[in-house]
């Protein structure tokens, strides 16, 4: 008896299998994040104190030509500091010195149960290139996020830009835990 029905189904199997990214967990107990939605091709993170930006500590995430940076400032923010405020984030504009102005441009968004601020941004780097971002302040705990994935493009915006924006809706904030240090 034939099974004609059997060869179709695992050619189908075959074909959408590579589009079935499979979602890792990745702890950053130093930076009080989980993400539970990261794509398994996406390159472990490791914190390190903040070298773009001092006071603060930091973390790169790669998956293909996306990258995700999370900023964590080890400073409170002023008392009575707001996201949604466009004079805090002229301030924050000006600390940064990012291509993306929050000031003006963004809406408030929600991040692991916290009120956010979130600016989706495609700026022509050349003829053939855009540059994509997604950039999100959020204040835990009395400290600022800076959350930014990036990517370049051409002639759309490549998948991997999506995954990394998508993932950080899985995002949850936890206690700081760092190894004491002697």
């Amino acid at each position: 008896m034939q099974r004609p029905a059997a060869v179709p189904w695992a050619a189908v199997l075959v074909l959408l299998w590579p589009l079935a990214t499979p979602a890792n967990e990745v702890d950053l107990p130093e930076l009080g994040m989980r993400l539970t939605g990261v794509p398994s091709a996406a390159t472990k993170p490791q914190v390190s104190e903040g070298t773009e930006h001092p006071g603060g500590y930091d973390a790169v995430m790669h998956l293909g030509s996306a990258e995700l940076s999370i900023y964590r400032e080890e400073e409170l923010v002023p008392p009575g500091s707001d996201v949604a405020d466009p004079g805090y984030r002229a301030s924050l504009d000006r600390r940064y010195h990012g291509s993306v102005e929050s000031k003006t441009l963004g809406a408030p968004t929600s991040l692991g149960g916290h009120s956010a601020w979130t600016v989706v941004d495609a700026r022509s780097a050349s003829a053939e290139l855009t540059h994509y971002t997604c950039l999100t302040y959020v204040i835990v705990d009395q400290h600022l996020y800076r959350l930014a994935v990036t990517a370049d493009g051409s002639p759309a915006r490549p998948p991997e830009f999506d995954e990394l924006v998508k993932a950080l809706s899985s995002v949850s904030f936890q206690s700081v835990q760092r190894p004491n240090r002697s």
